[in-house]
C-alpha cells in the first residue's frame, strides 16, 4: 500500500511541475502582449497628443486669420461707406452746379437780349455798356463771343473804326472757332479802308473771297473791292 502512495505522490508532483513548465511560456506571451500594448497605447497617446496640439495651433491660426479678414472686411466696408457719401455729395454738387449754371445761362441769354435791344434802337452807348457788362459777368456763357463781336459793331456803327478793328481782331484771336470769325476778318478789312489802309484792306477782303467763296461775307467783300477799286470786275 505504501508502495502505491509514493508512486501517485510521485505522479502528482510530475504533473505538477510538467504544468509549471507549461504555464511559463504562456505568462512570458501575456507578459509580451501587455508591454506590447503599452506601447501601442503610448503611440496612441503620443499620436494622439500631436494631433491636438496641431489642431489647438491650427484653431489659433485660423482664429488669427479670421480676424484679420474680419478686420479687413470691416475696413473695405467703411472705406467703401466713405466713396458712398462722398460720391453722393459729388452728385448733389454737381446737379447743383448744373442748376446753376442753368439759371446763369438764362439770366445771361435775358441780359445778352436787352443789350442786343438796345443796339437795334441805336441807342450805341448804352448797348456798349451792356455788352460790356456782359462780357464780364458771363465769361462762360455760349453767347460771349457773339457779344463781344455786337461791342465791336457799336464802335463801328459810331464811326470808332480803331476801337471797333481792336474787338474785331480780338475776337480772332480769342475764339478762333466762333461762327462770327468770318464776320469779323470782313469787319476788319472795313474797319482798314475806313481807317486809310486801302491795302491792308484790299488784303483782307480777298481773304474772305477765297477763304469763304459763295457766302455772304464774300459777296459783301466783293462789293466793298469794288468800292476801293473802281475798275475791278
Amino acid at each position: 500500500m505504501l508502495s502505491g502512495c509514493g508512486t501517485i505522490e510521485k505522479t502528482l508532483i510530475f504533473q505538477k511541475n510538467t504544468s509549471s513548465e507549461e504555464q511559463e511560456p504562456l505568462k512570458t506571451e501575456e507578459q509580451e502582449l501587455q508591454t506590447e500594448e503599452r506601447r501601442v497605447l503610448q503611440d496612441i497617446e503620443k499620436n494622439l497628443e500631436f494631433i491636438t496640439l496641431n489642431i489647438t495651433k491650427l484653431s489659433d491660426e485660423n482664429a488669427k486669420t479670421f480676424d484679420q479678414l474680419t478686420s479687413k472686411i470691416n475696413m473695405l466696408e467703411a472705406t467703401v461707406a466713405e466713396l458712398q457719401i462722398a460720391l453722393a455729395s459729388k452728385e448733389e454738387i454737381d446737379i447743383e452746379i448744373v442748376n446753376q449754371n442753368k439759371a446763369t445761362n438764362q439770366l445771361g441769354r435775358e441780359d445778352f437780349q436787352a443789350a442786343f435791344e438796345l443796339l437795334k434802337e441805336g441807342d450805341y452807348e448804352a448797348a456798349r455798356n451792356s455788352f460790356n457788362t456782359f462780357i464780364e459777368l458771363y465769361q462762360e456763357s455760349e453767347f460771349i463771343d457773339d457779344a463781344k463781336y455786337w461791342l465791336a459793331e457799336t464802335y463801328y456803327a459810331q464811326r470808332l473804326f480803331a476801337y471797333a478793328l481792336e474787338e474785331f481782331e480780338s475776337i480772332q484771336i480769342q475764339f478762333p472757332d466762333s461762327g462770327k470769325i468770318p464776320e469779323t476778318i470782313l469787319k476788319s478789312g472795313f474797319c482798314h479802308f475806313e481807317l486809310g489802309n486801302a491795302e491792308q484792306a484790299k488784303r483782307i477782303l480777298n481773304l474772305v473771297m477765297n477763304q469763304y467763296p459763295n457766302t455772304s461775307v464774300a459777296r459783301l467783300a466783293v462789293q466793298k473791292l469794288k468800292t476801293i477799286n473802281p475798275t475791278a470786275k
